[in-house]
């Protein structure tokens, strides 16, 4: 089945505006979702942990925050369980999960969520139904907030859509008429009911895929960095330099 390839940090990160397409998804943690990754100060330095521990790993001092800039924060994870996301455009690995077995070459999957949390995915074996296996998932919401009026019909456009027989089995091909096909022609769908241009597979890609996937990326190499050494430490930036006083053109 075909995938789509992790995104290089060569290529170019750009939201889009179409109308239909949410910016931002929700937040939702799940057991599949890992540990949370912990960042704290310490030394001079960003420690990433799962946990923060009694004494710095660097120094061996206690790690106890004395001032507020330096309290522990949480970082986002940007894998949702996608059963709970309704609406929305989602991308898994075809085997096994990001944080586990994905590589960054490995194919990916992906699917549409109705109001109810089933994922509606194209295989070579038809249009399935999925209630359960996308634990781990990126999410895209596809409706902007306060679309309640293609909300209500949202269910039946995806059935109705996946009942067509461009979907049955056979018409499966992996590299042209694919689980990727089937979820942007949904999406092309919904869009021509709002009067709204299409979107070609490619600016769908850059605009909304790659921002969410480059994000991704690096959440996973943190993730391993901290399970195979324990943390994981970078330098702070470094101070923005001002201009002086007067410089500048006039």
């Amino acid at each position: 089945m075909e995938g789509i390839c992790w995104p290089c940090n060569a290529e170019k990160e750009v939201l889009g505006n179409a109308p239909l397409l949410a910016q931002e998804g929700k937040a939702m943690q799940h057991p599949e979702a890992g540990k949370p990754i912990i960042k704290f100060n310490h030394c001079q330095k960003y420690i990433y942990s799962f946990s923060v521990p009694p004494c710095c790993p660097l120094c061996r001092q206690d790690v106890g925050s004395r001032k507020l800039e330096e309290a522990p924060v949480s970082i986002p994870n940007p894998f949702t369980d996608g059963h709970q996301e309704e609406c929305s455009f989602l991308l898994r690995p075809t085997q096994g999960t990001f944080l586990r077995e994905y590589d960054g070459r490995s194919d990916l999957h992906v699917g549409i969520t109705n109001t109810n949390g089933v994922v509606y995915n194209y295989t070579v074996h038809g249009v399935q139904r999925d209630e359960a296996g996308w634990g781990q998932s990126v999410s895209i919401p596809l409706l902007q907030p306060g679309m309640l009026g293609l909300m209500d019909q949202w269910d039946k456009y995806l059935e109705d859509f996946s009942t067509t027989g461009a979907w049955l089995p056979h018409r499966y091909e992996e590299d042209h008429h694919n689980c990727y096909s089937y979820a942007l022609k949904f999406i092309n769908c919904v869009l021509a009911t709002q009067g709204e241009e299409r979107l070609d597979r490619d600016e769908f890609t850059e605009k909304f895929v790659i921002p969410r996937t480059r994000k991704a990326s690096k959440y996973i190499m943190l993730y391993r960095m901290i399970e195979e050494h324990g943390f994981y430490v970078i330098e702070p930036p470094g101070p923005q330099t001002s201009p002086h006083p007067g410089s500048g053109s006039r």
